[in-house]
């Protein structure tokens, strides 16, 4: 009966260690997430802290390691091009049709659906541009920016 119960405790181990590995960045975006609900910071992401209409983004919590904030995007509406410099972890909350627009004229549409995580560390996500929204509902995020 010992040798069963042993050899059940190392088949969920082994679940839960399958589990870590593939729910790791899930789990931290999430700790994240309610981390910054209780952050004491409510301020403008952007620098001069003038948004155009239609553009809200509230900066939750800032450290030595990330940063984090919650980006809304009315549709019609266009946030200022800027650089991102290193990598972000992204949780659509409302997701919507979003186009890029880089500083030399190129454009990029790209569909992002509630729920969905992405992961962006490539050059042309770190690339000053600009974000409108397209589609036809309101674009909101919670991103986590790492330094």
């Amino acid at each position: 009966m010992l040798k069963g119960a042993i050899l059940r405790t190392s088949n969920c181990s082994s679940t839960l260690s399958k589990f870590n590995i593939k729910g790791h960045i899930i789990m931290k975006l999430f700790l994240a997430f309610i981390t910054s609900l209780f952050a004491l910071t409510s301020t403008a992401v952007f620098a001069d802290h003038h948004l155009p209409k239609g553009v809200d983004s509230k900066q939750l919590f800032s450290n030595e390691k990330a940063t984090g904030a919650i980006f809304t995007l009315q549709p019609g509406a266009t946030a200022p091009s800027t650089s991102r410099p290193g990598s972000r972890a992204v949780y659509f909350i409302q997701g919507s049709t979003i186009e890029r627009i880089y500083d030399d004229g190129k454009s990029v549409k790209k569909v992002f659906k509630t729920g969905d995580t992405a992961y962006f560390d490539q050059p042309e996500d770190q690339a000053p541009y600009a974000i409108k929204n397209v589609g036809k509902g309101v674009f909101k995020v919670y991103f986590v920016n790492i330094k």
